[in-house]
């Protein structure tokens, strides 16, 4: 197994050359500056004393990051910071298939129960990630599995999970729609190769009859826009409706690149956000962290202005459309999986290593310390309505 697949499947990331595959990601021809203009907020010098967490509730919303129990119980420091800023938190890969059964029908669920009696500690809720992905299964499951192998597994985990009193929702099906039509053989719904509609229609059924006191969402990339993968993502959301399933919410990863050199389809993301919810299917951002692309600034301080001004408009959109919960994927830069070597993303930084600094995407950096990204993050929850 190569070191990137084996990173994978301990971690459950998303690969970031998928998303250049999609097109939310392709470069538009219109031009948008995302640079320092004297008309954007000086985020630097904003000044927060409340968190994240705290400033979120007011509004009566949630912020959280995805977490690692690993570090989370080998770094005081980084528990501490979870604990402080995060109302909602999503395990990295410690409730994926390949983790939770890692043999057929032989169950553990010692890392994920380890964040859940943090959660437990901390008043934190628990978003449950996930019970199907293409990417983080083991090595004995076929894809797509059996309806027979879908059950045993659901009924293990989320039963597992059924009493929680921190475990709040789940990501039901995770990135089932292809990364655009020459990877699928679904014209209508656009899923991944093998997969059918009533396949995952059934997944939803099963995960109902286990617990349906949870709040249940789909959960993809690349649909941050009017693009191939969110038409048919908005498509299937519709059938699951349509089927007469519980679906609660759908899951926007926000996995997004700014650049002076193309633009944010903000018309698109829109109505994608308008389209959810006239669904009567509430959106909610779940994996949120941003690379700034080339031309590069000069300056890390440039940079983190660009970084922050791009969550500030994200988030005030989000926050229009109802969005009510925000999750980063990682809270610190220290340790963000775009950072790692076999994750790096894009030719720019992959060859390039004197440019890596430049991959600061999240609110806080490697020392734990709270960047303009921070700052943006709090005042557009600040101003949220």
């Amino acid at each position: 197994m190569s070191c990137r697949r084996k990173f994978l499947k301990r971690a459950g990331y998303t690969t970031v050359s998928a998303l250049l595959a999609t097109g939310f990601l392709q470069k538009y021809k219109q031009k948008e500056d995302y640079s320092t203009n004297a008309d954007r907020e000086n985020y630097a010098s904003a000044n927060v004393t409340s968190s994240l967490r705290q400033l979120a509730a007011a509004k009566g919303k949630r912020y959280g990051a995805a977490i690692s129990s690993d570090f989370l119980l080998k770094e005081k420091d980084y528990a501490n910071l979870i604990a402080r800023e995060c109302s909602i938190v999503t395990p990295n890969g410690e409730l994926k298939w390949n983790a939770t059964e890692p043999q057929p029908g032989q169950f553990t669920f010692e890392s994920a129960d380890a964040i859940a009696d943090f959660c437990q500690k901390h008043n934190i809720d628990m978003h449950g990630h996930t019970l199907f992905w293409h990417m983080g299964k083991p090595d004995w499951l076929p894809y797509p599995p059996t309806l027979k192998m879908i059950e045993q597994h659901v009924k293990g985990v989320m039963g597992h999970y059924r009493n929680s009193k921190v475990l709040k929702s789940w990501d039901i099906a995770n990135e089932i729609i292809a990364d655009n039509e020459k990877e699928t053989d679904n014209a209508t719904y656009g899923l991944r190769k093998g997969l059918k509609p009533e396949l995952i229609r059934d997944l939803f059924l099963i995960a109902a009859s286990v617990d349906n006191s949870k709040k249940f969402y789909l959960n993809d990339f690349g649909i941050e826009g009017a693009t191939w993968k969110s038409e048919h993502f908005l498509k299937m959301v519709e059938y699951l409706k349509n089927s007469g399933v519980k679906i609660d919410g759908a899951g926007i990863q926000s996995h997004l690149w700014f650049s002076t050199a193309y633009s944010f389809d903000e018309k698109g993301f829109n109505s994608v956000l308008e389209r959810l919810n006239d669904l009567e299917v509430k959106p909610i951002i779940t994996e949120l962290d941003i690379i700034i692309d080339a031309p590069l600034p000069d300056s890390i301080e440039k940079l983190d202005q660009m970084v922050a001004d791009s969550y500030k408009r994200y988030l005030d959109l989000c926050f229009a459309a109802k969005v009510d919960t925000v999750i980063t994927w990682g809270l610190t830069d220290r340790h963000t999986w775009i950072r790692h070597p076999d994750w790096m993303p894009g030719k720019t930084f992959r060859d390039n290593p004197n440019l890596w600094k430049f991959l600061r995407p999240l609110p806080f950096d490697e020392n734990f310390q709270p960047k303009p990204a921070h700052n943006a993050i709090a005042q557009a929850f600040e101003q949220a309505s």
